[in-house]
């Protein structure tokens, strides 16, 4: 069908009939009626009906007054063209007259293709007493063709257990509405949705999670009844059918389940891809996976522990739009993975490795958990362990008789869950330290890499420890690893004490639950000792400042002490195997002369070790 504004015949011919119409009967009329020109039908639809006899039936609502002049409804048409010729088809007498039926047909039944159509008007016509003419007006022009093209269905997508239907407005004017169709029904009871422009429609009768709907539109007119399937509708290759998913029974050891859709069909066309959407606990849905037109079944995994989950699947369709299935949503009683199993912190203690260990309670419970340890990061063998538990979530593990001023050893952490799944902690290596000792009382200080997965470095502290005393020597950036030490030892003490170095990295576990403290983790300790000596005057004079002469050890046992000076003759001048005894220069009860006198010294240091010292001593007097 096809409205047109414009009369069908010449607008400028017919306006100058009315104009010379009204001037007559302003000259003719009788006083008791004022003339005028008279308000035309409006017509609303025009249909062939195939009923015999055959007939077009026009439908029209009547002015809304009717004038006391009036004499007819006239009703004109024009066979091909909208532009005429336009001739009298039939005259309507009774004013409250809505339709008509012309015999013959005016065109012969439209069959969606080459059915010629025939255009019509609508005028009142009135008389006064003795007017010079009769009076017209004109209805718009209405043809006979249908609504065309047919619907053309956007999409049937489900939202809320419910089918959200779009479609493509008709652009035939003489539409006032849709009649909607699904094949539950039959196609027999169609719902209604009145405007042409209006282009949407909920269904709330039929539950699209229990099976698939196909949906048909068609467009009509003022005049039809919308019983049956006729006309412009959607035809069979172009309706939509909704999609069906559903969820297998989740497998609990693999955390995975089957989803499973019946799929969307447009008539004999295909979708383009379907994308697997997951939401979690009423989350925003996000896409899991993407499969082609063909494939009808996807695997979801990492399905989380006892949270809601539903599932749906979203087509995308060749004409640029989408449709969702119905959501599917269920709770997985699946084992749920250690998701916090991990090593906390790393330290060697008074010579003892200990490894803190943090177990993800909230998980199925564990079968095994296995302590392992790797000489080279690489290969891990287990330790028999038994760990101490300070928490419910903590476990500290211990290991002894391992040489850790000599290498480094990595640690991690095997849990078997009840699926004899294993689940590996991340890694964490020790701190090695260790000092080479060079000439001149200095010595490098150096130290492995800090090693700990999923933490958050931030410096390394070295400290020294001298007896009771413990100095930082200074703090380092993690790619720092080595100090170059000037003052191993403090000589100008009486008493020397060995020096121990300790390295100590600060970290953040990202693991860990706020608050964030900072975490430590230890190097082994390692000592030098220092050298021991025997420090001796070169010169003496008893009757001068230093009266005496002895030697002064340094890190340096009492016992195993002797003491022997010679004159140049290699003769025995003085003896002694106590450390606080010294020579005064005399020799036989006599002053020894003025002369270089030599020395030898035997000590045992605090090492254990055997020294032997000599030198040559001034005699002065």
């Amino acid at each position: 069908m096809y409205l047109k504004t414009a009369s069908n015949i010449s607008r400028t011919a017919r306006l100058r009939s009315s104009i010379l119409a009204t001037v007559c009967c302003l000259f003719f009329a009788i006083p008791a009626f004022s003339q005028t020109i008279y308000e035309a039908p409006v017509l609303t639809c025009v249909r062939n009906l195939t009923t015999a006899p055959a007939s077009t039936e026009l439908n029209w609502t009547v002015p809304s007054t009717v004038s006391p002049c009036f004499s007819a409804y006239e009703i004109y048409g024009s066979t091909g063209s909208a532009d005429g010729p336009y001739t009298l088809l039939a005259t309507i007498n009774n004013p409250l007259q809505t339709s008509a039926q012309i015999f013959p047909p005016a065109v012969p039944i439209y069959n969606g293709s080459t059915a010629t159509i025939t255009h019509f008007y609508m005028l009142q016509r009135g008389s006064c007493v003795n007017p010079a003419a009769p009076l017209k007006a004109t209805s718009d022009t209405l043809n006979n063709e249908k609504p065309q093209p047919f619907v053309a269905i956007e999409r049937a997508s489900i939202i809320g257990n419910q089918v959200h239907l779009s479609w493509y407005p008709s652009k035939s004017t003489e539409v006032i509405g849709y009649l909607i169709y699904n094949d539950k029904d039959g196609f027999t009871t169609p719902d209604t949705v009145l405007g042409r422009l209006n282009n949407s429609y909920i269904d709330t009768e039929n539950d699209p999670s229990l099976f698939t709907i196909r949906y048909k539109i068609r467009a009509y007119e003022f005049c039809e009844n919308g019983v049956g399937l006729q006309g412009s509708q959607t035809p069979d290759s172009a309706d939509h059918r909704t999609m069906l998913a559903q969820v297998a029974e989740p497998d609990k050891c693999t955390q995975t389940a089957t989803v499973s859709w019946q799929p969307y069909k447009i008539g004999s066309a295909s979708v383009v891809t379907y994308e697997i959407q997951r939401s979690i606990n009423g989350g925003a849905f996000s896409v899991d996976g993407v499969t082609d037109a063909a494939t009808t079944n996807f695997l979801l995994r990492d399905l989380p522990f006892r949270d809601t989950v539903c599932i749906r699947i979203k087509a995308n369709l060749p004409n640029g739009s989408f449709a969702y299935s119905n959501e599917r949503c269920f709770s997985a009683d699946v084992i749920k993975k250690p998701v916090s199993d991990y090593i906390r912190n790393i330290s060697v203690v008074n010579g003892e490795i200990v490894i803190e260990y943090k177990v993800d309670t909230s998980a199925a419970p564990a079968k095994t958990i296995i302590l392992q340890r790797s000489n080279d990061g690489i290969v891990f063998t287990p330790v028999i362990n038994t760990p101490v538990f300070p928490d419910a979530n903590t476990m500290i593990f211990t290991e002894p008789g391992l040489r850790t001023d000599a290498q480094t050893y990595t640690y991690r952490v095997n849990l078997l869950d009840s699926c004899n799944i294993t689940h590996s902690s991340d890694t964490a290596t020790t701190i090695r330290l260790g000092i080479k000792v060079k000439s001149n009382n200095k010595a490098d200080i150096l130290w492995s890499g800090f090693a700990i997965e999923n933490s958050i470095f931030q410096y390394f502290q070295l400290e020294k420890i001298s007896g009771t005393d413990t100095t930082v020597v200074g703090n380092f950036n993690r790619n720092q690893t080595s100090y170059a030490e000037t003052a191993l030892f403090d000589y100008s003490k009486d008493s020397l004490d060995i020096v121990c170095y300790r390295v100590t990295a600060y970290f953040i576990n990202n693991n860990d639950k706020a608050p964030r403290a900072t975490l430590q983790s230890y190097s082994n300790i390692v000592c030098v000792t220092p050298e021991p000596k025997a420090f001796a005057p070169q010169a003496f004079a008893p009757n001068g400042y230093n009266k005496t002469f002895r030697p002064f050890l340094l890190y340096a046992l009492s016992d195993f002490y002797d003491f022997k000076i010679y004159d140049r003759w290699h003769q025995l001048v003085f003896s002694t195997n106590d450390v606080n005894s010294s020579w005064d220069g005399q020799f036989n009860g006599e002053p020894a002369p003025s002369d270089a006198y030599t020395y030898i010294i035997k000590f045992r240091g605090k090492n254990n070790q055997d020294y032997t010292q000599t030198g040559t001593v001034m005699l002065l007097r």
